[in-house]
């Protein structure tokens, strides 16, 4: 099995280690540098051979629409499924805040890529595994919890894990939760043993 895992903004491919780490039991991996933005990202993703991408964050939504373009599944972790909703929901928060540096980042972007949304793909999309943070204070978690039900349905194989103690990001225990999660979903989902 080959996988492809993305890295999202401001980030680097040793600080995804903890996602691709559980594909590397299976197979290949590929973990580019990928500072790009959505646009630029699928196009590069679907260069790549791969049985199934992951990324976080950033990279977790380019993963649902290169997943969706080749047919192929796929684990987001922290997602932004939809940009607009992130967009609107870091813009209530006060100035000097992250999430207001966020704001900002996304408000500079060309319109298409503030609109990016994996839910316009949900046809494509065959397998999905999302994992959120409970306490993410990046990307809502209503956003994997809504994209799992529209997929589902849709008819498609969606499982979605709401980690309560967890941020945007695995950090201590909760790395071990989300590669043990990732493990079974290979084992069951994607290799059907």
């Amino acid at each position: 099995m080959k996988a492809l895992v993305l890295h999202g903004r401001n980030s680097s491919p040793k600080n995804v280690e903890w996602l691709a780490s559980p594909f590397r039991e299976f197979g290949e991996v590929i973990v580019p540098e990928f500072d790009v933005e959505v646009s630029e990202g699928i196009r590069i993703s679907l260069s790549y051979g791969f049985d199934v991408i992951a990324g976080h964050s950033r990279g977790g939504l380019v993963a649902l629409i290169a997943g969706a373009l080749k047919g192929k599944p796929v684990v987001a972790v922290g997602a932004p499924a939809d940009r607009r909703r992130q967009f609107e929901y870091v813009s209530k928060f006060p100035p000097g805040t992250f999430q207001a540096r966020i704001y900002e980042e996304l408000k500079s972007l060309p319109k298409e890529e503030r609109e990016v949304s994996a839910f316009n793909y949900v046809d494509r999309l065959t397998n999905v595994l999302l994992i959120h943070g409970g306490k993410d204070p990046i990307v809502e978690p209503r956003q994997s919890l809504d994209l799992c039900e529209a997929l589902k349905k849709a008819g498609k194989k969606c499982e979605l894990h709401v980690i309560q103690n967890m941020g945007h990001s695995p950090i201590g225990e909760t790395v071990k939760v989300v590669q043990e999660i990732i493990r079974a979903w290979i084992m069951t989902s994607v290799l059907g043993s």
